[in-house]
């Protein structure tokens, strides 16, 4: 996504809109321009690559511009280190070891008797790899170091510029204090979106879909940055509905302003049909309980609508047993103590479904305060704690002791 510094947009009254390109228009020729220069360099140096870029750009008016289209294609190549050695554990061992034998010098004589490319000799043959390799490595990991491996070939520039004006309309919701979403079909890829990202929110019913209003980054005391790039990543989600509306407030030059966005903008998602997993902890604990074939209990990704009349919860997990109950699981992530005690009033509309709360350490309440069966959990859920849980949640129905018949009344 871009950076706040690569932002345009333009204010009107007490509105804000991106300046979008025209992927028809005149920066259409720059944007190939740029996907010719990283394809050209392929195999070469980061360094090299931001000399041609520099070139493009210049000191032009429009300079926002061709950097934006930069970052956005960097998003379609490969690019990787010179070496696989640990570039900053190199540094450490080349320093001390020449620490121990100072003074190195350039030419050695009959009082400094060692020098650097010796020493860088010895420490390369211990490694078993070449001295060249040695001194390639050992800033492997600065930028300008590093090597294109490889680019999308099947990128043209139109689909740069379609990328670079998705990508603004994210970067304006970096600084929002709330976001109201419209939709009237593909919800559920909306809300597996929000619940991937933990975004606090609320979801109402309207005649033809949702409106899901979400607390934006500026309104926690914390992780404001990471909440509002998470932010950012729900609106390709919204892009692949075809009856949509959104409306942010987002801070802007030292006031509030109003960003609207429709599918007017014209404006193109690069997501898959399906979400993938936005954070590894969360992966690998669906990837862990998926292999415990000790439980009946299984795991699924898909996530249910539990429709609560005024509102909805769409629970992150839903558990399956094979005797054919069903426990949903419901992870607090973000959260403001307004956002708080919506959830706990919401949980408390659950009825006729069985929920599990997973409750952070972090958070400043008791477990005791959500309804139903809550855990609690440090950085990461583990599933031997879940799995009694699920049991609590839903117990398994007591079946007739054996031998005990019905006695016949014939």
């Amino acid at each position: 996504m871009l950076t706040l510094d690569l932002l345009r947009f333009r204010v009107s009254g007490d509105t804000v809109t991106p300046i979008y390109l025209d992927p028809r228009g005149k920066y259409l020729a720059a944007a190939e321009r740029i996907v010719e220069a990283y394809s050209s360099c392929v195999g070469e140096s980061a360094c090299r690559l931001e000399e041609k870029l520099d070139e493009m750009a210049g000191s032009a008016p429009d300079y926002k511009v061709y950097r934006g289209l930069a970052k956005m294609m960097s998003g379609y190549a490969t690019i990787e280190p010179p070496s696989e050695l640990d570039a900053e554990a190199l540094r450490m061992e080349v320093f001390e070891a020449a620490a121990r034998d100072r003074p190195l010098v350039r030419t050695p004589d009959l009082v400094f008797t060692k020098s650097a490319s010796q020493k860088l000799q010895s420490i390369a043959a211990d490694k078993g790899i070449p001295v060249s390799k040695l001194e390639t490595s050992l800033y492997a990991d600065l930028k300008e170091s590093q090597i294109i491996r490889s680019v999308d070939s099947s990128l043209t520039g139109a689909h740069l510029i379609d990328r670079y004006n998705t990508a603004l309309a994210q970067a304006m919701l970096y600084r929002a204090t709330r976001m109201i979403i419209d939709v009237g079909d593909g919800y559920r890829t909306v809300f597996k979106y929000i619940k991937l990202a933990r975004l606090m929110h609320s979801i109402k019913p309207r005649e033809t879909g949702y409106r899901i209003d979400i607390d934006g980054p500026l309104s926690l005391f914390s992780n404001v940055e990471r909440y509002g790039i998470a932010m950012a990543k729900l609106l390709p989600a919204v892009l692949k509905c075809r009856e949509w509306r959104l409306a942010a407030k987002v801070n802007v030059a030292g006031s509030e302003k109003l960003f609207r966005l429709s599918p007017r903008a014209g404006l193109k998602s690069h997501y898959r049909d399906e979400p993938v997993f936005d954070s590894a902890p969360e992966e690998a604990f669906f990837a862990k309980f998926a292999r415990n074939t000790r439980s009946k209990w299984r795991i699924e990704r898909e996530g249910t609508v539990l429709d609560l009349k005024e509102t909805v919860l769409i629970p992150d997990f839903a558990f399956r047993h094979s005797d054919g109950r069903v426990v949903h699981l419901e992870i607090v992530g973000f959260w403001t103590p307004d956002y708080l005690a919506r959830k706990i009033d919401k949980l408390s509309r659950v009825r006729d479904a069985a929920v599990v709360v997973a409750v952070p350490e972090s958070l400043n309440c008791s477990a005791e305060q959500f309804a139903g069966t809550a855990i609690r959990y440090k950085s990461r859920l583990l599933v031997k704690d879940v799995l009694p849980a699920l049991d609590a949640a839903a117990p398994p129905a007591e079946r007739p002791a054996r031998g005990k018949r019905k006695k016949n009344r014939g």
